[in-house]
């Protein structure tokens, strides 16, 4: 099996959401990273068709190595993030509360609010190499 290093060719180009769940309610959180690296163990080098406007989700797109710990990753640099999508029936108060809480934080844990699912989203084409 070897370790395969991904890398978007492009900068800018990936995009983490994040669900959180609280009391019956679900908001979604985005942080837009500038540069990334996955690195996946297979045995065969992955073949990774992206339309850049439709983009892929790697972690649905290699889900049983992600929960096998045969894919991780490393992001960096987040140049923007943001509360991205909130209950149509959500309180004004309750929405600002967790916008005043994400510009603050960057997280909403501290309200109550739980972790209950996430994607990663590359929006470019992907450069696949053998991990040294």
């Amino acid at each position: 099996m070897t370790e395969y290093t991904l890398i978007p060719k492009q900068s800018k180009s990936i995009a983490e959401f994040t669900t959180w769940h609280n009391t019956g309610e679900d908001v979604i959180t985005v942080r837009y990273w500038r540069d990334a690296k996955f690195y996946v163990n297979l045995d065969i080098a992955p073949v990774i068709d992206i339309d850049g406007n439709d983009g892929i989700n790697l972690l649905e797109y290699f889900k049983e190595e992600y929960n096998n710990g045969k894919f991780r990753y490393e992001l960096d640099d987040c140049y923007y993030s943001q509360v991205y999508d909130y209950p149509i029936n959500m309180r004004r108060k309750r929405k600002e509360r967790l916008d005043d809480l994400w510009e603050e934080k960057d997280d909403l844990q501290e309200d109550d609010w739980n972790i209950v699912g996430n994607e990663l989203w590359v929006y470019s084409e992907i450069i696949v190499e053998p991990h040294p």
